[in-house]
C-alpha cells in the first residue's frame, strides 16, 4: 500500500517541476475504494497498464491532428476580469444559465461591474457546438475546453513527460524509493489523467494570457490540475489572484486537498463552501487567513419534515460499485419488508442504462422499491430517512428533517462519511439487522435540531461580499 508521505516528498522535491507535479498518482484525492484501485495494481497488470498509457498517449497525437483549436467559445471580445474553472458533468446543466459549481457568482459580479468568463471542463463528452449554442445569449462567456491540444503541442507534451521521466527516476533514487512503490509512479508518468491535468491547465493558461484575467477561480479537492493551473497563471502574470472554491465534502481521510505543495502550486485563497470545512481545513496545514468561508450554492433554508411514511432514499455517489452496493443492500431488505419503501436516486453523472450493464438487480424491483425521476426536493419530501455511503445528498437531507444511515461495510473500512464530524443521531450500519433498527429508530427533536444546525453550518449562504473583498487586498 502506498504512504502519502512519500508523495508528498516526491512533489515537494527541490528538483521537481510540473510535468511531475501532474502524476495524478502522487495526488491521493480521496479513499473511495474506486479511488484507490490504481494503488493496488498486480506485477503482471502493471506492464500491460504502461503499455496502454504509451498508447493512448499516442492515439491522442493523431487525434489532435483534427482539432484545429484547443478550446472554442462563441464571443469574439472575451477580455474580463475573472475567470472561473467549473465542469459540465451532464447535458443537464445546459438548460441551466446558473453554473453547477459556483452558481449565481459570475451573475453577482456582473451586478458590481466585474465581468467574468467561465472555462468548462467537459466530463459529459457533449459537443462543443451543442454547449455553446445552449449558452449563446448568456452575458457570461463560456470556453470549452478541448480533450486534446494542437498536434505540435501533443507531440511536444509526449515528449517532454517522456524527458521528465529520467528526471522523476533521480528523484526516487535520490529518495530512496523502494523498487515497487517507484515503478507504480514511474508507470502513471504518461497516464491519460496525467497527461490531460496539463491539457487543462495549458488550456486554462492560454484563455487568462488572451482575456486579461486579474484573477482566477478553480475548484479546489486536490487534484494534479489545479495545482497546474496556479503554477502555469503565475508563470504569465505573478499578480494574477488564484483562488480554489472548496465545493464537495471533505472526507476525513482525504489528504491532497489539505497539504501544502512548493510555492507557485497552492491557491493564495482558498473558500470555502461552509463553517464546517473551514475549520477542517485550518486545522489541516493551511494557515488561518488562507481560508475564507464564502459558502455555497447547496445552500437552503432547514425545513421541517413533512413525510411520515416509512420511506428511505437511497443516494449513492457516480461510482458503479458504490451504487450497487447500496441497491443491493437496500434490495435486499425490501424483498423482505414489503412495508418499508425505498427511493433509488442516481447521481447525476450515472445513467441506469449504464448500471444495468453491470448487474441484473434492476430486472425484476419490488414494487416498494421506486427508481428516482424526480428531483432531489421532491425525493427528500417523500422520505423519513436517507441510506447513504460517501454522498454529500445526506446534508440536504439531514437539513429536512430525514434520518441518516451510514452504510459502512467492513468495521477495518476506512471512513467516507461527508458528516463524519457529526456523531449525535446518525446510525452506522453493517449489515441488514442494524440497518431495520436504524430505520425503526425515532429521533427526538433536540436531535434533529442538532442535525439541522450542522447542515446550515456544512453549506452556508453564497456571500459575492467575500469574494469582492478579497479581490481588493
Amino acid at each position: 500500500m502506498f504512504k502519502t508521505s512519500i508523495f508528498d516528498k516526491i512533489l515537494t522535491h527541490k528538483s521537481s517541476n510540473q510535468n511531475i507535479v501532474a502524476n495524478t498518482y502522487l495526488h491521493v484525492v480521496g479513499n473511495c475504494p474506486e479511488l484507490l484501485e490504481k494503488y493496488k495494481t498486480s506485477e503482471k497488470a502493471k506492464i500491460w497498464l504502461c503499455i496502454r498509457h504509451e498508447l493512448v498517449a499516442i492515439i491522442k497525437i493523431f487525434y489532435s491532428i483534427f482539432n484545429k483549436r484547443y478550446y472554442c467559445n462563441q464571443q469574439e471580445n472575451t477580455n474580463t476580469d475573472v475567470l472561473f474553472v467549473s465542469h459540465l458533468t451532464n447535458n443537464k446543466q445546459l438548460l441551466q444559465d446558473s453554473d453547477a459549481y459556483f452558481g449565481n457568482l459570475p451573475a453577482l459580479l456582473s451586478d458590481q461591474g466585474i465581468g467574468s468568463n467561465i472555462a468548462l471542463i467537459n466530463h459529459a463528452k457533449s459537443s462543443s457546438k451543442a454547449i455553446l449554442n445552449s449558452w449563446k445569449d448568456s452575458d457570461t462567456c463560456r470556453f470549452v475546453l478541448s480533450p486534446t491540444l494542437s498536434f505540435l503541442c501533443e507531440i511536444r507534451l509526449y515528449l517532454t513527460q517522456k524527458k521528465t521521466r529520467r528526471l522523476l527516476k533521480s528523484i526516487l533514487k535520490d529518495l530512496q524509493i523502494d523498487e515497487n512503490p517507484a515503478k507504480d509512479i514511474l508507470c502513471h508518468h504518461l497516464s491519460s489523467s496525467t497527461l490531460n491535468s496539463l491539457r487543462i491547465a495549458k488550456q486554462v493558461a492560454d484563455i487568462v494570457n488572451k482575456s486579461r484575467v486579474k484573477f482566477v477561480i478553480t475548484t479546489y479537492e486536490g487534484h494534479a490540475y489545479e495545482r497546474l493551473v496556479y503554477y502555469y497563471v503565475k508563470k504569465i502574470n505573478p499578480d494574477i489572484k488564484c483562488f480554489g472554491y472548496q465545493h464537495a465534502a471533505v472526507f476525513e481521510n482525504q489528504h491532497a486537498i489539505k497539504r501544502p505543495l512548493s510555492v507557485g502550486y497552492n491557491p493564495d485563497i482558498i473558500f470555502t463552501s461552509g463553517l464546517i470545512a473551514k475549520d477542517i481545513l485550518r486545522k489541516s496545514w493551511l494557515k488561518e487567513e488562507e481560508i475564507v468561508c464564502i459558502g455555497s450554492p447547496k445552500y437552503s433554508k432547514p425545513t421541517a419534515m413533512a413525510s411520515k411514511s416509512q420511506t428511505c432514499l437511497v443516494a449513492p455517489t457516480y461510482f458503479i460499485t458504490e451504487c450497487l452496493d447500496l441497491f443491493q443492500f437496500s434490495l435486499i431488505y425490501a424483498k423482505k419488508h414489503k412495508d418499508q419503501e425505498f427511493i433509488w436516486r442516481l447521481h447525476p453523472m450515472i445513467s441506469l442504462d449504464k448500471l444495468k450493464k453491470y448487474s441484473s438487480i434492476f430486472k425484476e424491483l419490488p414494487s416498494n422499491i421506486h427508481l428516482s425521476e424526480s428531483n432531489l426536493e421532491k425525493d427528500i419530501k417523500d422520505c423519513d430517512s436517507v441510506l447513504y455511503h460517501a454522498s454529500s445528498v445526506v446534508v440536504n437531507s439531514i437539513n429536512s428533517g430525514l434520518k441518516p444511515i451510514y452504510y459502512r461495510q467492513s468495521s477495518d473500512e476506512l471512513s467516507i462519511d461527508p458528516i463524519y464530524t457529526h456523531k449525535e443521531g446518525k446510525s452506522i450500519v453493517h449489515n441488514q439487522e442494524e440497518l431495520g433498527l436504524a430505520l425503526d429508530r425515532d429521533i427526538d427533536a433536540k436531535t434533529m435540531q442538532s442535525l439541522q444546525d450542522f447542515a446550515q453550518d456544512f453549506y452556508t449562504p453564497l456571500n459575492v461580499t467575500v469574494l469582492l473583498n478579497e479581490m481588493v487586498c
